[in-house]
């Protein structure tokens, strides 16, 4: 195949000033935080205590199609990495970002559980749980942004 059609280029090369799974924790932390935050808003108009909002589910539904987008964006444009296996540092920054995301997420989880176990209120527990969930999305993706700079 010719060097005309060779779209798997580094990061590097393309001008971009970071590495490839370092773009891919921002955009991450950008989509998680933006659709997290319509989320909040959402939740706070209705109250807590509310059922779950119509809106609150679509957008949660938007951020699956955006990482699947993203996923999709990086086979095509940058090939060679995104199917390149991570390297011994990426897989210790990725093993604890992703063990204080999931510390975030027992935060949120754990008392809205119990919350349901002592009043019985699902609604409240389904809304701090999907709060929750984009909340420790941030940060394990943030962190893992943070730990890539290092």
């Amino acid at each position: 195949m010719s060097k005309i059609f060779d779209y798997s280029l580094s990061a590097r090369t393309l001008g971009l000033p970071m590495a490839m799974r370092e773009i891919v924790a921002w955009v991450m932390v950008a989509l998680f935080g933006g659709v997290g935050a319509f989320c909040l808003v959402s939740i706070l108009d209705a109250g807590f205590a509310a059922p779950p909002q119509e809106a609150a589910i679509v957008a949660a539904g938007i951020a699956v199609v955006g990482v699947v987008v993203l996923e999709i964006a990086l086979a095509i444009f940058l090939p060679r990495q995104s199917g390149a296996p991570p390297d011994e540092r990426e897989r210790l920054i990725v093993a604890r970002a992703g063990h204080w995301a999931g510390l975030v997420f027992l935060f949120g989880a754990l008392p809205a559980l119990g919350h349901y176990v002592v009043n019985g209120d699902g609604n409240i527990m389904f809304n701090v749980i999907l709060l929750s969930l984009f909340v420790s999305g941030v940060a394990e993706y943030g962190s893992q942004a943070i730990l890539f700079r290092r």
